[in-house]
């Protein structure tokens, strides 16, 4: 679907609704336009929202490691636009597709148990991390400098919690 200028296509498992996962990846996309001068105007980014078993799959396919993981992210390279980050990696800032992320709901709901936290932030945290990814971070400092600007950034947006809370939903 195309919200302001971007197109996000999201497929989710019941009860889990779209519009929530759209206002957050939207959010994200416009926070990293206006405070990181990205541009992604006309930009198309793909999630799936998947089950565990669903998961198992797609990392055993694409990551040659058995088991669920919480998200996995497949970038498109469409630009030889760069600008270089703080450790001087070529990070691609102008992009008109980003690519997909793949988040495992239940590997979600476990770790925000787990860890003790709301579900709805550690929703953030990781699509978070899954963009940074897409973008051509990878782990270490400026990854994490990236993750935690998005989540606390968004995190304190009232407009995310307009919506039914992550945590109240149950799922088979």
């Amino acid at each position: 679907m195309k919200k302001n200028r971007y197109t996000i296509n999201i497929e989710t498992i019941i009860p889990y609704p779209e519009r929530m996962w759209e206002e957050i990846l939207t959010s994200f996309l416009h926070l990293l336009e206006t405070e990181k001068n990205f541009s992604f105007e006309n930009c198309t980014l793909t999630l799936l929202v998947i089950k565990d078993n669903d998961m198992i799959f797609y990392n055993k396919e694409q990551m040659q490691v058995y088991g669920p993981t919480n998200v996995l992210s497949f970038p498109e390279d469409d630009s030889n636009a760069i600008f270089l980050g703080t450790k001087e990696v070529a990070i691609k800032k102008n992009r008109t597709r980003l690519g997909t992320l793949i988040l495992s709901i239940d590997t979600l709901l476990r770790e925000a148990y787990v860890y003790g936290q709301n579900p709805h932030t550690h929703a953030i945290r990781l699509l978070a991390h899954g963009l940074a990814h897409l973008l051509g971070y990878d782990h270490g400092e400026d990854m994490w400098e990236l993750t935690d600007f998005l989540e606390n950034s968004l995190s304190t947006q009232e407009q995310l919690y307009t919506l039914t809370p992550l945590w109240s939903f149950t799922h088979g």
